[in-house]
């Protein structure tokens, strides 16, 4: 009985040409990548882009907004949850990300606050509504110190 050596440049091969094989199927990727972001509204479909955008739009139409270097923070989330639940953190950030170079504090101590709520409206004591930002985020502006 005699056996045979498989010479190792052909091992070697033959697991190249497999791994080439292989990965041709990811190759057609390339192609579509360019045509689906021409056609897919991306930055409409995306909620943290259109929750910015909108808090953006709607604090530039306030005049001074910006004059107060920091803004409060109101959710139905409590004051002291907030960092605590991923969303609440998310939410908070999401605002302080639009209102640069603003500084966002949790609480309400500020003569504006933007209030984030999921599941109930509470508007702050003290606190007419300046504008409804979206369904779930308004702009407060303190009326009594």
């Amino acid at each position: 009985m005699k056996l045979y050596k498989i010479p190792d440049k052909f091992i070697f091969r033959t697991i190249f040409a497999l791994i080439i094989l292989w990965n041709l199927k990811y190759f057609f990727l390339i192609f579509q990548i360019p045509f689906t972001m021409l056609f897919v509204p991306y930055i409409e479909k995306n909620g943290f882009y259109s929750q910015v955008s909108d808090i953006k739009n709607a604090v530039k139409d306030v005049k001074d907004f910006q004059d107060e270097g920091k803004v409060g923070f109101v959710s139905d989330t409590l004051q002291a949850n907030v960092f605590d639940l991923e969303d609440s953190i998310r939410d908070f950030y999401i605002i302080q990300y639009a209102i640069v170079p603003s500084v966002l504090k949790n609480d309400t101590e500020e003569t504006y606050a933007v209030g984030m709520f999921e599941k109930t409206l509470q508007k702050p004591k003290g606190f007419n509504e300046v504008k409804k930002i979206n369904q779930k985020t308004y702009l407060y502006k303190r009326t009594e110190k």
